[in-house]
Order: C-alpha cells, then structure tokens, then sequence
C-alpha cells in the first residue's frame, strides 16, 4: 500500500563496534516499520511498489522478514540490493501469564534474576521500587524521570539513541497516552530514577522503542531488573498479543524472548557508481567493525572496552 511509504532522511552510519565514526545523511524512500505477526515469511525480497521522486535516492525497507539468509548486495533488473544487516527478531507471545511466561527459564536463569532484585532492593536500603506509566499524566511524571536518566546513558551519549528531547516527542507520547497506545516503566533507587524503558503500542503490539540506564548502576543489572518487572505487569494485563523487541541483537532480548523471525535492513539504489561506492564503502567499514569484535572477543576483551567506552562517555 503506497501510504506505507514516506520520504525522509536516513543516517548512513559507518560505525567500528559500539562507535559511529561519522554518517551521511541520504534521503530514501522508508517503508514504515512493520510490526511482527503471525504470516509466513516471503519467497523474496519484494521490489517496492512506489517510485521514486524529488530528492529520493532511493528505498529503504526496514527490519523486514527475509526467506533466508541473502547475499550482501546483489543486481536485479537495473538495481542494486543492499541488505545491509540480517539478524533475528526477537518478541514475546504475551499470549499466557507471567507464571507461564517465566517457567521457559531455567531455574538457575530464575533463580539469579532474584538474587539481582535482592541484592539491588539492599543497595536501596529496601527502597527499591518501580512504575508504569500509561495516561497523559503518568508519561509526563515518567518523561521526566526517563530524561534524567537518558541524559547520563551511554544510550545518549555514544549511539545518539537515547529519549527524544524534543517537544514534538512529548506531544507524540501524549497523543498515544489519550488512545491508551503507550507504557512506560521506571526503575528506582529511592526517589532516584536508575532505569527506563518506553514502549509505544501498535495494532495490540508493544514495541522496543527506547531504554537506558545510569551507567552508574551497571553492576546492580538495573535493566535486566527493570525488565523482569515490565514484563510481569504486561502480561498481567492480558492486553497484549505480542512484545517486538524489533531490531538488533543482544543478550537480553535472547534470553527473554520466546521465538524470533530472521529479518533484515534492505536498501535499494538505482544502478550507479555513486551508489556501488555507498554500499561497498559502508559494507567493508561493517566488515572491519565485525572482524575486529570476534578478535576481541577471542581474546577476551570484547566486553571490557565497550565498559571502557561506556564509562568514558559519561565522563
């Protein structure tokens, strides 16, 4: 459908690791994002069904589900197809209680996220506590809240993906907020916001859109804590159908998961030698920042610089 499609400006990001070494700013074609659902996925890569016009180089569709495992780029009829990351999808089916939920852990995965909230609760003096947010009111206490701890997030401060700052976000948020369409989780030391999390709702689908925390709080697990008290009010509201944890990889959004859906980022250009350097200069910045992530993970210094990097930001 052509209303799915808008014109914006995309940031090209050429990044080593966790560090965006600088970007380019293109104006593509986006398809809007898609949430999951329950449709097989395609027997190939479709081609857009809108041309392209004015300043538009050309389409983006983003975190699409993919038949397989495709080749980084490839020309198909005059185009050049660029996928430039491929990665499993991770949600929840929120289709069950949380006691439900929770027996897909082990009982040592259970048992250790406990001993977490324990240890935190007496970091707290026993003041530890946390909120949902879900009307005009509540998101902007929770705003507040969650822009003290964006601000001092490695989230902000090293990926650019930290909570808007912007009035137009808050007008978004309380625009959902009237429509029910929104929750936002915060944990507390005290009075003392430590760790957010906002998820804005799309056709009964809770979508992983923002999070941080004060890196301050990064031996307590604040996430992990805040996560596991998110989850048992979201499924304890029975509202849900599925939890997108959308794009990217990491540690938490496997263990929390309940399945996933191979997707990726494709881009497409028109034949040129302009965008064969685009894709080619982009791809071999990822190869080199993928290369150089296994060396250091071999060697055991994988997590110990991302610290360092994340401790040096909020410095």
């Amino acid at each position: 459908m052509k209303n799915e499609w808008i014109t914006g400006e995309v940031p090209f990001k050429y990044m080593l690791s966790d560090l965006t070494l600088f970007k380019r700013n293109i104006v593509l074609k986006i398809l809007r994002f898609k949430i999951i659902s329950e449709n097989s996925p395609p027997e190939r890569i479709p081609f857009p069904d809108v041309t392209l016009a004015g300043k538009e180089k050309g389409y983006l569709m983003r975190s699409i589900p993919l038949p397989s495992i495709q080749p980084v780029y490839r020309v198909e009829d005059g185009y050049i197809y660029y996928v430039a990351d491929q990665f499993s999808r991770y949600y929840i089916d929120l289709q069950q209680t949380f006691e439900e939920y929770t027996a897909k852990f082990s009982s040592k995965t259970r048992s250790t996220i406990r001993r977490k909230i324990k240890k935190f609760t007496a970091k707290c003096n026993g003041n530890m506590n946390w909120q949902s947010y879900r009307t005009v009111d509540e998101l902007a206490e929770f705003y507040r809240g969650a822009r003290e701890v964006s601000s001092k997030s490695y989230q902000e401060k090293l990926l650019d993906s930290g909570l808007p700052d912007t009035e137009q976000f808050q007008k978004t948020m309380a625009n959902l907020a009237k429509d029910d369409n929104v929750r936002g989780y915060l944990l507390f030391d005290g009075d003392k916001p430590v760790a957010y999390m906002y998820c804005p709702v799309r056709d009964e689908v809770l979508l992983y859109e923002y999070l941080g925390y004060n890196p301050e709080y990064i031996k307590w697990s604040v996430g992990t804590i805040l996560h596991w008290f998110a989850f048992e009010d979201i499924l304890g509201e029975k509202k849900f159908r599925y939890f997108d944890f959308t794009e990217g990889q990491s540690a938490h959004k496997r263990l929390y998961s309940t399945g996933s859906l191979l997707c990726g980022n494709v881009y497409i250009f028109p034949k040129s030698i302009s965008a064969w350097l685009l894709v080619k200069s982009h791809n071999a910045v990822n190869r080199s920042s993928k290369i150089l992530g296994n060396l250091l993970e071999r060697a055991n210094l994988k997590s110990k610089i991302i610290k360092m990097i994340r401790f040096k930001s909020n410095g």
